[in-house]
């Protein structure tokens, strides 16, 4: 068994994309075994989490000053500074059970026949993949309150979470369409046990000049699909959640699919270009399914004191009174709506390219260009790396890695006896010193059986 940390939006350390004979690159694009000329490889049993966000726990907390100086500081200005308009947190994770492929060779012997070699893969994982997404409006308003905005129309903007637990069943089809030029397929039959979907959370205030109040519009839209309960009170606010069956989380009655494709292009024998997108699918979430929605309209305005003043008068209203009526009219009016009706949810997808250029057998030099698309926000990454193999047995990927206006530093290294393959790397070797400035550690370790022998003799 090894770890495997990874990616959330890639499962795999971009540092590992051009590495010599590591299979695991494989989640990038289902045809880069071509790219290093591997004809048999076998995988099996690794773990996999990762974390990733585009803000650092740094940026919200801080050591303090002065008589602070012992303590840790949240600092909300630094933190609105840093964010962008949309912000993210991810979390994921997955096992391998197994995964393996080889390559058929056409009849050498019969000269008349123009087949070309083909691919055939199979791997079976559990994935679990997640986190939420905000608005930088909902920590404007949170940490300065809405005194800023009174006097515009202001809007949150969307606030969601998405997680997903699932199987996932993968055949892999590759063929070599023309000399140095493979194309692939990989068709992936997915199960789904749960999953939690904000379609839509967001809130607009509008002060209403002329008669003095707010009107406050409300939308919102959850989705479950697996063992968690809501209770609704009196007033359909949710009461409680609770989880009917932890085992079924890892249920397989909600079908889906997905599918990747990948071409390598060997341009000439010293430059190797490579493209792919992952994760075209979606999953119909059927089973044990519950939809909380609210989609409100309420005129705000606010508590009348005017007659919490003087206690001896006939028409005096206590302060406790006033708020709890203006508590209870909130609440007729922000109830949730629960439904049960399936729904399908879409997967992110992943475009990824490369270009790798052989200086000579034992050093090459890659880059990497990867684009992840969620339905809220999207991500643009470019790695380049320096690839070194020392006598067969060590190879070296040390790799620099751009995420927007940040730059990291990550490392692969593979360790080979025979057709044994041992691979580790390090997503961010910044972070074991300082992991409060990290947007996203992790670790990779792995074991394969790969035969790089060359695919024409």
């Amino acid at each position: 068994m090894f770890l495997l940390g990874t990616w959330s939006y890639t499962q795999v350390s971009y540092s590992t994309y051009h590495q010599q004979n590591n299979t695991s690159k494989l989640s990038f694009n289902p045809v880069l075994f071509a790219a290093d000329s591997i004809t048999k490889h076998f995988d099996f049993q690794s773990v996999a989490l990762k974390t990733n966000s585009n803000f650092r726990f740094s940026d919200l907390v801080r050591e303090g000053t002065g008589p602070l100086v012992d303590s840790l500081v949240l600092d909300f200005p630094r933190f609105r500074s840093a964010l962008d308009r949309q912000n993210y947190l991810d979390i994921s994770g997955e096992a391998l059970i197994f995964q393996f492929g080889f390559v058929t060779k056409p009849d050498t012997l019969n000269q008349e026949t123009h087949k070309r070699p083909s691919y055939f893969g199979f791997a079976i994982r559990q994935r679990a993949v997640g986190g939420f997404n905000f608005n930088k409006n909902y920590i404007e308003l949170l940490t300065r309150g809405n005194a800023p905005f009174y006097d515009q129309e202001f809007s949150t903007g969307h606030a969601g979470m998405n997680t997903s637990i699932y199987s996932e069943i993968s055949a892999t089809y590759a063929r070599e369409l023309k000399d140095k030029l493979w194309f692939g397929l990989r068709f992936k039959y997915l199960m789904g046990g749960l999953n939690f979907t904000t379609k839509k959370f967001d809130l607009s205030i509008d002060r209403i000049e002329a008669d003095d109040y707010l009107e406050v519009d409300v939308n919102a839209d959850f989705r479950v699909s697996g063992p968690i309960e809501f209770s609704l009170d009196p007033y359909n606010f949710v009461q409680d959640v609770g989880i009917d069956s932890p085992q079924e989380i890892f249920s397989t009655e909600n079908s889906g699919y997905a599918v990747d494709l990948g071409i390598v292009y060997n341009l000439n024998p010293d430059l190797v270009f490579s493209a792919a997108i992952t994760d075209i699918g979606q999953i119909r979430w059927s089973k044990d399914v519950k939809q909380l929605t609210l989609d409100t309209t309420y005129d705000y305005y606010g508590g009348d004191f005017s007659n919490s003043i003087d206690d001896t008068e006939s028409d005096y209203k206590s302060p406790e009174d006033v708020i709890d009526d203006l508590t209870e009219d909130i609440r007729n009016e922000f109830g949730f709506n629960l439904i049960e009706s399936a729904y399908t949810e879409k997967l992110p997808h992943t475009f990824t390219a490369g270009l790798r250029y052989t200086v000579m057998p034992s050093l090459d030099f890659g880059m990497m260009y990867s684009n992840f698309t969620s339905p809220y926000y999207y991500r643009e990454t470019l790695a380049f790396s320096a690839n070194l193999a020392i006598k067969n047995a060590l190879s070296l990927s040390p790799t620099l890695v751009l995420l927007g206006n940040d730059q990291l530093w990550s490392c692969a290294a593979g360790f080979r006896v025979g057709p044994l393959q041992l691979h580790t790397a390090i997503s961010d070797i910044g972070a074991i010193k300082n992991p409060a400035h990290s947007q996203g550690f992790g670790v990779q370790m792995g074991m394969s059986y790969v035969f790089p022998f060359a695919l024409h003799p």
